[in-house]
């Protein structure tokens, strides 16, 4: 018998990836890669942007409100990470994708004021969105995922995810660091904007609604 691919089981595995495996994936790591660059974007920055504002009187100093900032966030998602899970499987992962395209956008844009008390509301929008980023997606690929018959694809799918998103955090430090060498500290962060609306935008038309229990609609 002559050997080609098309008689290596491996090769034919590969050749019989269903279709419906390969449209989620396409649909879910374009988004998910989109949302983590932003997100990656930011990251390395924070200290650095809240650092060179003026924020300190003459009884706080400003590394003490800068703690404070920080802080904000992370309180923010520890209280309103079980909140806006459970809104996520009521109302839908793809509206709570949405959701922290939206609050993050606000977020980063806050690191452009000088304001004490838009940096804080920026910190609490941002933390609400950081639990939102780690939901809402995820959660979303398995609803479609047991809505469309591919669970045995969710371990698949979810190692290219990650794997992928290794490669995105080395070109988000890569990119960061161009844009706050030529825009400042805020700069990675007007970066990110431009990378969340572009994941928003995706999800808005290539994902469908999804919540907990199977429900979904349209898109």
């Amino acid at each position: 018998m002559q050997i080609t691919k098309q008689n290596i089981p491996y090769y034919k595995n590969k050749q019989k990836k269903d279709p419906k495996v390969k449209s989620l994936q396409l649909r879910f790591l374009a988004v998910f890669w989109l949302l983590r660059m932003a997100d990656w974007l930011q990251g390395p920055y924070f200290y650095q942007v809240y650092a060179s504002k003026d924020i300190g009187s003459a009884t706080t100093s400003a590394m003490t409100w800068v703690s404070r900032l920080f802080l904000t966030g992370f309180a923010s998602t520890a209280l309103f990470g079980p909140l806006v899970g459970r809104l996520c499987d009521s109302y839908g992962r793809k509206a709570g994708t949405l959701v922290f395209s939206l609050l993050y956008s606000l977020g980063a844009s806050s690191t452009k004021s000088n304001l004490l008390s838009v940096l804080l509301i920026g910190r609490v929008l941002g933390g609400i969105g950081t639990s939102l980023l780690f939901s809402a997606p995820e959660a979303w690929l398995v609803g479609e995922a047991g809505k469309e018959g591919v669970e045995a694809s969710l371990g698949e799918t979810f190692g290219l995810a990650y794997a992928g998103d290794s490669i995105v955090a080395i070109l988000a430090g890569q990119m960061a660091g161009a844009a706050a060498s030529t825009r400042g500290p805020t700069g990675p962060f007007e970066l990110s904007v431009g990378f969340l609306i572009m994941g928003g935008l995706l999800a808005s038309f290539l994902w469908k609604e999804n919540v907990a229990g199977g429900g979904g609609g349209g898109g």
